[in-house]
């Protein structure tokens, strides 16, 4: 198995690394594995203060089914609400719970790039050296 790269929930919100590698890395975790990336991610989104408006735009470019839980939730709650519901979900649900997070993470730490930090910042997180490799990036 691959290593996994530094800063991985960033390098895929900012598009780094392929949507498609994500998912099939998740699916390969145990559900106990999940969770914990589950809860950092929901970190991260409270860490980008994203407004209901980047909420929604987030869900409507989900790559999940409209009808998952995880995206009404979101839709339904507000979000810190759907946070906190949505890690609650059953395991079943995670690799659709994995996807609408990142969904949000990606439109919210993309707004904040582009107006907080639009003419640099010294967030190490936007600031990511290149890939090694052996890291897939396509």
């Amino acid at each position: 198995m691959q290593p996994l790269p530094d800063h991985l929930l960033d390098r895929l919100a900012q598009q780094q690394l392929p949507w498609g590698w994500a998912w099939a890395w998740f699916a390969t975790l145990p559900a106990a594995a999940q969770l914990p990336w589950l809860a950092e991610l929901v970190s991260y989104i409270q860490q980008t203060h994203p407004t209901p408006a980047l909420v929604q735009q987030a869900v409507a470019e989900a790559p999940v089914k409209p009808t998952s839980t995880p995206l009404v939730l979101l839709r339904v709650y507000p979000l810190p609400q759907a946070l906190t519901r949505i890690q609650q979900l059953p395991a079943t649900e995670y690799p659709n719970a994995f996807r609408a997070l990142l969904s949000v993470f990606r439109v919210a730490d993309d707004h904040r790039r582009r107006t907080q930090c639009q003419h640099g910042c010294s967030h190490d997180w936007h600031n990511l050296p290149p890939l090694p490799p052996t890291i897939p990036t396509a």
